[in-house]
Parts: C-alpha cells; sequence; structure tokens
C-alpha cells in the first residue's frame, strides 16, 4: 500500500523519535565473580530443575559443560535431570535430587539482588515506555489534527473557490439569456419603430405638397428635435430639453393636432429610450420623467396616438401599476393593432396579475403577428402551464425551440412536461441539451437527478444532485437537494454516505421554510438510524417528525413497530399509532399488517384476522401475511380455514418450511394423520435439518 509523501515524513519522524527516547532507558544488573556465577548456574538449574522446566536446566548446564566437560557436579545434575524429565514424560513419580550439596546461601542473595534489580530496571523502563507512548501519540494527535485542520482549510478554500465560480458562470448565464431576450426585443421594437417612421415621413410629406411655408416650418422642428437626439447621446439633458422644448414651442399649429401629437410622440420615445440607457438612477428618473409629460401631451392632443399610450403603459409597469398599464396597452393595440409587442407586453402584465386566459390569447396573438420572435412562444407556453394545458404547453415551448435553438427555458420546461407525464427517456434527453447550453444550470441538474432516480439510475441520479451541491450555497435549497442525494444513496444501498448527508440536511432544516419538507427530512435521518438499529436516536427524531407533520403516516407505523419490538413488547402503544393511522387511511398495508400482529400478540385472533384479511386483499400476492392470517386461523382453533391458507403459502413457495410443519400440526388437529404424516415425511426428505427433533416427535406421535 502506498503512503503519500506527507504521511511517511510523519510516520519517519515518529519512529526516530521513539528510538530516540528508548535509547536512554537504563537498565542494569549486577555483576558477579566467576565462582559465584558458576554456583548460580548450578543452583538456578536446580530451581528449573524442580519447577519441572528440564529443558531450560539442561541448557544452562551445557553451558557449563562446554567450558569444562570435567565439571562433576554439573554432569551429576545432568543424569539426574535427564532421569527426571525421562519420570515425569512416563507418568511416574519425579524424584528431587540425590546426594548433590549445594551451597544455595549466596545464589538466593545473589538471585533475589538481581531480581529486584530488574524488577526496578523494568518497572522504570515500562514507566519510561508508558511515557513514550503517551508522547508519541501526542505528537501523532496534533499531526493529525494540523493535518486535518490543513485538509479542511485546503476543501473550505476549494469550496469557496468553486462558489464564486459557479455564481459567477450563473451570473454570465442569466446575463446572456437577458441579452439575447433583450436583442430580440429590440429588434422587434426597431421593425415597429421603422414601419411608424415610415407613416409618419409619408405623412409629412403629404402634408408638405400643399404648403412650402408648412414643409420650411416642418423641417424646422425636424432639425430641433435631431439636435435634442444628438445631444441625448452625447448625455447633455438640459441641452437636449432646450432643443425638444423648441421643437414643441414651434410646431405649426396648421400641420393639425394629429401630426403635432406625432412630433411630440417622437420626442416622447427618444427620451424614453434615453432613458433605459441612462447612466446614473438619477438621470433615468428625470428622463423618463420628461418622456411621460411629452407622452401625455401627445395623447391629449391625439388620443389615438398608439407610440404615446405604450409609453405611458411602460412607465406604468415600472411602478407596477398593472390596471393603468393594461388600459394604456389597450389603447395602443387599438390603435396600432399590427404592433407585436403591444400584445407581448399586455400579456406580461395579465400574468402578473394572474389572467392566465387573457394573458395567453395576447401572446397568442403576438405570435400570429411575428411568427419568429421566440419570447412570446415561451410566455404562451407558460399560460398553458398555468392553464393546466400541458399538450398546449408543450407544442409552444417546442415551438420556442424551433425559431431558437438555444432557448434555454424552453427546454428546461419541455423537459418538466415530459417528466410529469412519464416520459423519462425524454426528460433526460431534453435536460441534457439545458446543460450542454448552460453547464452551471444548478436547476436542471437537481431536477435531471431526479428524472434519473425515477428511473431507478441511482448512479446517474447521484452523479446530478453531487453536481447541483457543488454549485450551491448554504440554502433551504442546497439543504433539499441534500436530502434528495441520502435518498439516492439509501436507495443504492450506500449507507454510510446516505447517513453522512442525511444528518447534513437535518442539522440545516431550519433553512427550509416548509414544515413538511422539514419533517421529511427528519423522517429520512430517523429511518437510517432505524435501519442501523440505533433505536435511542431514531425514537426522538421520529418524535420531531410528529411536531412539523402530525399526521406523518409512515413515522407513526415505524414508530408502531418499534413499540412492538421492545421486550417485552408494548402492544398497547403500538396499536395506539396503528390505529391513528387506520383512521386516516384503511387501506394502508403496512398498518393492516401491523394491526393484524399487534392482535396476534394480545391472543386477539378475531381481529387479527380481519386484519391480515384487509392486508391481504391490498396485496394479495404477500405470502408472508398469508403465512400470518394461516396462523391467526389456527391460534383461533379455525383449522378448516387454517389448512386452506397454509396450503395456498406452500403452494406460493414450496420451500416454506415453517408452513409445512404448522400445516402438520393443523392436520393432526382435524384427525387427517396421513395428510399430516405426508408432509413430516416431505421436510424430512427435502430438509432433514429443519426442526429435526420436532418432526421426529410429532411423527412419533402418529405411529
Amino acid at each position: 500500500m502506498k503512503l503519500d509523501k506527507k504521511k511517511k515524513i510523519i510516520i519517519a519522524c515518529a519512529g526516530a523519535l521513539l528510538i530516540a527516547l528508548l535509547i536512554f532507558i537504563p537498565i542494569t544488573v549486577k555483576s558477579c565473580s566467576s565462582k559465584t556465577s558458576l554456583k548460580n548456574k548450578y543452583n538456578l538449574a536446580k530451581v528449573y530443575a524442580e519447577r519441572g522446566e528440564y529443558d531450560r536446566a539442561l541448557s544452562l548446564l551445557d553451558t557449563i559443560l562446554v567450558k569444562n566437560a570435567e565439571d562433576e557436579i554439573a554432569l551429576d545434575m545432568l543424569n539426574q535431570i535427564v532421569e527426571m524429565k525421562k519420570a515425569a514424560s512416563e507418568g511416574r513419580t519425579v524424584e528431587g535430587f540425590s546426594n548433590l550439596k549445594l551451597d544455595t546461601s549466596e545464589f538466593a542473595d545473589t538471585m533475589q539482588d538481581t531480581l529486584s534489580t530488574m524488577q526496578k530496571a523494568l518497572e522504570e523502563s515500562n514507566k519510561q515506555t508508558e511515557e513514550n507512548r503517551k508522547a508519541m501519540e501526542n505528537m501523532l494527535k496534533m499531526q493529525e489534527e494540523s493535518s486535518k485542520a490543513e485538509e479542511n482549510r485546503r476543501l473550505a478554500e476549494e469550496q469557496r473557490r468553486q462558489k464564486i465560480e459557479a455564481e459567477e458562470k450563473e451570473k454570465a448565464a442569466k446575463e446572456a439569456e437577458e441579452k439575447a431576450e433583450k436583442k430580440a426585443r429590440e429588434a422587434a421594437l426597431a421593425e415597429q419603430k421603422k414601419k411608424a417612421e415610415e407613416k409618419r415621413k409619408a405623412e409629412e410629406a403629404e402634408i408638405a405638397k400643399k404648403n412650402e411655408k408648412l414643409k420650411k416650418e416642418l423641417n424646422d422642428v425636424n432639425e430641433e428635435i435631431q439636435k435634442g437626439e444628438t445631444a441625448l447621446a452625447t448625455g447633455n439633458i438640459e441641452e437636449a430639453m432646450k432643443h425638444f422644448n423648441k421643437a414643441n414651442s414651434i410646431m405649426p399649429g396648421e400641420a393639425g393636432k394629429d401630426l403635432i401629437a406625432a412630433k411630440e410622440s417622437e420626442i416622447a420615445e427618444s427620451l424614453y429610450e434615453a432613458a433605459q440607457k441612462a447612466a446614473t438612477p438619477e438621470e433615468k428618473e428625470k428622463l423618463l420623467a420628461e418622456a411621460v409629460a411629452m407622452a401625455s401631451k401627445a395623447v391629449k392632443d391625439n388620443p389615438q396616438d398608439a407610440n404615446s399610450h405604450y409609453i405611458l403603459a411602460q412607465d406604468a409597469i415600472g411602478k407596477k401599476d398593472y390596471n393603468n398599464a393594461m388600459t394604456e396597452l389597450k389603447s395602443a393595440i387599438q390603435n396600432d393593432p399590427e404592433n407585436a409587442i403591444y400584445y407581448y407586453d399586455l400579456g406580461k402584465v395579465q400574468y402578473s396579475m394572474k389572467k392566465y386566459g387573457e394573458a395567453a390569447a395576447s401572446f397568442n396573438s403576438c405570435c400570429q403577428k411575428n411568427p419568429d420572435y421566440a419570447p412570446s412562444r415561451y410566455n404562451l407556453g407558460l399560460c398553458q402551464l398555468k392553464l393546466k394545458n400541458d399538450k398546449a404547453a408543450l407544442e409552444a415551448f417546442r415551438k420556442a425551440i424551433d425559431v431558437d435553438p438555444r432557448h434555454e427555458k424552453a427546454h428546461l420546461e419541455e423537459a418538466r412536461i415530459l417528466s410529469r407525464r412519464g416520459d423519462y427517456s425524454g426528460a433526460i434527453t431534453a435536460y441534457e441539451v439545458v446543460l450542454s447550453i448552460n453547464n452551471m444550470n444548478i436547476t436542471a441538474s437537481k431536477e435531471l437527478g431526479n428524472v434519473y432516480y425515477q428511473s431507478q439510475k441511482y448512479d446517474k441520479a447521484e452523479e446530478s444532485y453531487r453536481k447541483a451541491l457543488s454549485m450551491m450555497s448554504e440554502s433551504e435549497e442546497q439543504i433539499l437537494t441534500k436530502y434528495n442525494l441520502s435518498t439516492v444513496l439509501y436507495d443504492a444501498g450506500k449507507m454510510a454516505d446516505s447517513e453522512k448527508y442525511a444528518k447534513e440536511a437535518y442539522e440545516n432544516y431550519s433553512l427550509v421554510r416548509n414544515d413538511k419538507s422539514k419533517a421529511s427530512i427528519i423522517y429520512n435521518y430517523a429511518l437510517i438510524l432505524d435501519s442501523k438499529d440505533d433505536i435511542d436516536s431514531a425514537i426522538p427524531l421520529y418524535m420531531e417528525v410528529l411536531k412539523y407533520n402530525p399526521e406523518h403516516i409512515k413515522t407513526k407505523i415505524n414508530l408502531g413497530v418499534m413499540y412492538m419490538n421492545l421486550d417485552p413488547p408494548d402492544v398497547d402503544t403500538a396499536m395506539g399509532l396503528f390505529n391513528q393511522v387506520y383512521a386516516k387511511d384503511k387501506n394502508n398495508f403496512e398498518v393492516n399488517n401491523n394491526l393484524g400482529s399487534a392482535y396476534l400478540e394480545k391472543e386477539d385472533f378475531k381481529n387479527s384476522i380481519f386484519y391480515f384479511q384487509n392486508a391481504l386483499k391490498i396485496e394479495p400476492s404477500n405470502n408472508a401475511v398469508r403465512f400470518n392470517l394461516a396462523n391467526a386461523y389456527a391460534k383461533n382453533s379455525d383449522y378448516d380455514n387454517a389448512k386452506v391458507v397454509y396450503m395456498d403459502v406452500v403452494k406460493a413457495d414450496p420451500k416454506n418450511w415453517d408452513a409445512y410443519l404448522e400445516l402438520s400440526k393443523v392436520l393432526l388437529q382435524l384427525n387427517d394423520t396421513k395428510g399430516a404424516e405426508k408432509y413430516l415425511i416431505y421436510l424430512q426428505e427435502k430438509n432433514p435439518a429443519y426442526k429435526t427433533l420436532e418432526v421426529e416427535n410429532l411423527l412419533a406421535s402418529i405411529k
């Protein structure tokens, strides 16, 4: 196994320190004279032999004889120890040494001194070793904490960097989207403006043909308007207003109110457009005020001036005065029914007022006037969604995509509709298109994870949720995504990761506003702990779920099951919870099955049968419930029904050995010994290890 460089260095340093510390541990033993040493060896060999450590004694004597093969004491002891060892191996009584005179006093003293010294040295060594061990542990702990702190800092920095990068990309994508829509809008407005200007010039030319003086006066007005527009372009508002006011003051009365209103409308439009490009809020406010004043004057001179009504509508929209905006836009449409943008803006106002049917009609009119204006088709789709007409909405979104293949929002709405229809393959394709246009679309990543989860593609779902989380900062959306990721990991069997994200979601669920969503987050964490048999932690969490959602069915069922599994079972509390669920949902399989088990525990067999029957009606193929029902019949002494149901159990599951055994017992109660014997013998043949003694006793009772 490879170690990274940092770990190698840490381990190497630790090892060096340990060696250095151990080098200085002194262990000393008293030295003896040569003669004393020999006596000690005799006596030590004698002690070993008397303790039955013959090989150890013989080895010690060998060291003496190697130096002096003629040592009579050593040879004598060697022979006696060999005999002692032989006697011990043959099970004979082992006799002690004979005719062996050894002075053990000096040996005993020396031995005791040596042992005492060694004991002290050992104690000192152990003490030093323990101190070294603790020092080593502290050092490694400090290094680990330092390494962990560094890793946490690195992760935090990486998360911060990713967050900034995600925010920047998201902002850039949003700006690009707004820019594209603005460009489309400006193009449509420019086309409408061009048509209006051509119409105005044609009208002026027609009037000028009749009167040369009027022609000159109109030229003077146009010149002042042109100078005003030039001043606006350079940001000189005061200069612009001088020229516009002058133009207004020299308007020839002979031109008629309609033409005068058209010129006022032209000035108002220039001011309104400049306001949209103003450098400061103050400039924008001033320009808008001037534009509105001029537009109001134009409408007064000619109530049928569509352009001025449109400018007044835009001012009302900015002030969120939607009723007035709607009135002005309808007036603009009435006087210029071919202007697509008027219909589009009217649709947006109506949508804001939740008049979805009217808004749909306005957007549809815009589409008819300008089929290539993608925003109107997209907004028409949104209206159809509000009107619960998914088919028409999908058609509108797809037409928006035909006009603008990179319309990110239209692809996203298409994906959502397909997902709701259960067309997961189509939805996945649509979501992937969204992400190909903007790979930082958090919503698309998150919702794609949902679709993959519905498709049981857990690895893909996990990948999508993790991508979404990598782009999120701490928020309600992040907590809900962690919850979703936890559920995916749970179903994929990745329990450790599932618990990690469930816990993180639980610890921050206060960020979530909806109480039912909070309950789901808490329940998910409780369920995971429950599955780990961490009952002490799970129960208070289940109780917490009911604080936010008192009718949470699964929580009540799971709590009830926990109370049933206590030793001894708290059946009454469990039944109280089950009955609460049953009162709300009589067709819930789990609650019927658990009520059947609870009544069976209380030996109320009639009710037990009733609830097991209900559960089996809901899930007719559930053989475990069928077995429980048969068991309830048997305990209620209803052996005929028990027999029928047990027969169904073994038919559905030929290896249900418990059912064969219980069926045999029921048949014995019905005095069908032949049938009982048949099933018991079948059990012996097919599974001889199954409850062998009980099966044999039952067979013996028959014979």
